[in-house]
């Protein structure tokens, strides 16, 4: 077995990496769609808010942007360009992710497309801008309450822009408080209506217009790859052990620094939001960064032994397949729980034991599936649509064996 690892298990790293974060976003699904089971439910439950939440949702994020870089790596060193073909692929990735968002009410993949296509004005930049274009990312949301506060108190004083922001919040919650109820109707028509109108207004959200979360994410898989971590781990186990533990620092912090934050209602508007977001370190400490402690463990065992590659398939054929896997998964979870279909309830642990079985099921099924196929059903025509051919151009047969072990 080689020492390093090479360019197949490079990918395979990544792969592996999509298909836990895959079993992770499904379990929180599942979690989030059940209720009751007693004592033994509520600890899971628990659980799952600590370990699972958002920590996948990131993981999956930050692969992205290391997809995206190794795209333009290879483009670039075949010669070949690549930016248009790019385009086209991110219009794909929004036909993916506005059936995603319309017809089963998952809002991921669209603002996948759209910030994947502002991730390009960062492609060749030097990796200390890209670390601070980072850091001002992340900081954005901050910034723009602190800023927006600051203008609407100096605009209208300090208790007509506290009334106004609190008639918004009133505003929005009733909206999705009516929006949530019309998407329980046992009506498709009254649900796909509802889902349009949550699109609307989605979209129009502050948290949709600025790079706090998806570009963040995608920024910090650009840089992991420029600096070696993804396709290098071996020689950089020090760096990715630091990332590890600012990971664990930085969501332990959330949870017992900053929710004590001191609340001094004295205090003018944009004096108490400074404060709060001061305590959250204006965006950059999140327990979402618990993500960088299991990436840096896969990565650390595979640099120790690459066997761990084949330790792992289950989670690398699903990982292959990540945009078929998805879209079954939201379209699996839409069935059983929506009113309109199955609506069926269950409790934490049952759906426990349901998330890891279909994700097994799917496993099983990603590897028939790429014993006999290069692509995905969906990869095959998002790969379709990125360089412009006719499906039946595109060949499905198995390719040889070490063509087949890069992956997608």
């Amino acid at each position: 077995m080689p020492a390093t690892v090479t360019q197949h298990e490079r990918v395979g790293v990544l792969d592996v990496l999509r298909g836990i974060a895959l079993l992770g976003m499904f379990l929180v699904h599942f979690s989030d769609r059940s209720a009751g089971g007693g004592a033994a439910g509520a600890l899971y439950e628990k659980i799952v808010w600590l370990f699972f939440e958002e920590r996948f949702w990131a993981m999956f994020g930050i692969l992205f942007g290391v997809g995206f870089a190794i795209q333009f790596r290879r483009a670039d060193a075949r010669g070949e360009p690549y930016v248009a073909k790019y385009l086209r692929r991110m219009a794909g990735l929004a036909v993916f992710g506005f059936i995603a968002h319309a017809i089963f009410g998952f809002n991921v993949l669209l603002g996948y497309a759209f910030w994947g296509i502002v991730l390009i004005l960062f492609r060749n930049w030097p990796t200390t801008a890209l670390i601070a274009a980072l850091i001002l990312s992340a900081s954005s949301g901050s910034i723009y309450a602190v800023t927006r506060a600051a203008y609407g108190v100096a605009q209208q004083g300090e208790a007509s822009y506290r009334a106004e922001r609190q008639a918004v919040a009133a505003s929005n919650a009733a909206f999705n408080e009516a929006n949530g109820t019309a998407q329980e109707s046992t009506s498709y028509a009254t649900v796909f209506k509802a889902r349009l109108q949550h699109m609307r207004w989605f979209y129009a959200q502050w948290f949709s217009f600025l790079p706090v979360n998806t570009l963040t994410l995608f920024l910090l898989g650009l840089i992991g790859l420029r600096l070696g971590i993804f396709d290098r781990p071996e020689e950089h186990r020090r760096l990715i052990v630091a990332l590890m533990a600012f990971g664990i620092a930085s969501w332990a912090a959330t949870l017992w620094l900053v929710p004590s934050a001191p609340a001094n209602p004295g205090s003018n508007l944009v004096r108490e939001l400074v404060v709060a977001r001061a305590y959250g370190g204006f965006g950059l400490i999140r327990g979402m960064w618990l993500t960088f402690t299991y990436i840096g463990v896969v990565l650390l065992l595979v640099a120790s032994n690459p066997a761990w590659l084949a330790r792992l398939g289950v989670f690398g054929y699903t990982g292959r397949m990540a945009l078929t896997n998805y879209m079954i998964q939201i379209a699996i979870l839409d069935l059983l729980f929506s009113k309109y279909a199955l609506g069926i309830a269950i409790t934490p642990l049952v759906g426990l034991v349901a998330g890891i079985t279909l994700f097994l099921i799917d496993a099983g099924f990603s590897k028939w599936w790429l014993s006999r196929f290069r692509y995905g059903p969906l990869e095959w025509m998002w790969r379709s649509i990125t360089y412009w051919r006719q499906l039946g151009a595109v060949p499905l047969t198995l390719p040889s064996n070490a063509e087949h072990a890069g992956g997608g």
